[in-house]
């Protein structure tokens, strides 16, 4: 959706294409998940969006063995709504809250026997998660300052194992050094409570990771942003023997209309 002051009638599109892995004990994931979105501005205070992702995973397991699945993952649809901003048109301050929900649209990954691969092997977390959160952005051209927390609470898993509440947060500092090139960089958090298995929870699994998030954005025409970036984990708080690693990002941003 960005987080710019919404346009009337503007309609953006995009692709994006991650690539990560982590290790938990012996079990080591990669993953490489290709997005796509469309929001859309309805008023210069309301946007709308909705994303899909294909996700391609391949698992080791501590025993050797090895699934590499491919499908879709968990559709994401979400609005966020600016409230406060200091003038009408080219404010420098706007806050706002975000909601919406992650729904379970993967589908049950199954093993050669037909039986249900487990839980890490999934392209989806199998669970009901609404979102909801708050936003700030301060602009000073070239200058920008973006800051946001957000809280996802899982519902209604499917699986055996589900994640817990999550909390996340982003602080970024943005310089457009000309009219086709931006740099930000940006600490980003993720806080996760235990996840829960059956009809408990296993206290081993609560996490806090801390990432630097650097990101190059070039814009070869006035409608088009491609964006390169990086998410490294600079702090790893955990009782569980977990490593979070590199993520690599690739989008492309097209905006229609307004």
């Amino acid at each position: 959706m960005g987080a710019e002051q919404p346009f009337a009638g503007r309609l953006r599109f995009s692709s994006e294409l991650r690539y990560h892995w982590d290790r938990v004990g012996d079990v080591e994931t990669h993953e490489a998940q290709l997005a796509v979105a469309g929001s859309w501005s309805p008023t210069d205070w309301l946007t709308l969006s909705a994303s899909m992702p294909l996700v391609v995973r391949d698992v080791r397991f501590a025993n050797l063995s090895r699934a590499t699945v491919v499908g879709p993952g968990d559709a994401d649809v979400r609005g966020r709504a600016v409230l406060l901003k200091d003038r009408p048109f080219a404010p420098s301050h706007m806050l706002g809250l975000s909601a919406g929900v992650k729904l379970p649209t993967s589908v049950d990954q199954l093993g050669p026997d037909g039986a249900l691969l487990p839980y890490d092997a999934q392209t989806g977390s199998g669970t009901v998660d609404p979102l909801a959160g708050l936003f700030y952005a301060h602009f000073a051209d070239p200058w920008s300052v973006f800051a946001s927390a957000s809280v996802a609470l899982p519902l209604a898993p499917r699986f055996i194992e589900a994640p817990g509440p999550s909390l996340r947060t982003s602080l970024a500092v943005q310089y457009r050094a000309d009219d086709w090139i931006t740099v930000r960089g940006a600490i980003d958090t993720r806080l996760d409570a235990p996840a829960r298995v059956g009809e408990g929870t296993d206290p081993s699994t609560d996490q806090l990771v801390v990432f630097l998030s650097p990101d190059l954005l070039w814009s070869p025409r006035t409608d088009m942003t491609l964006v390169l970036g990086l998410r490294v984990p600079l702090v790893q708080i955990t009782e569980r023997a977990r490593a979070e690693g590199l993520y690599v990002i690739g989008s492309v941003v097209v905006d229609v209309g307004s």
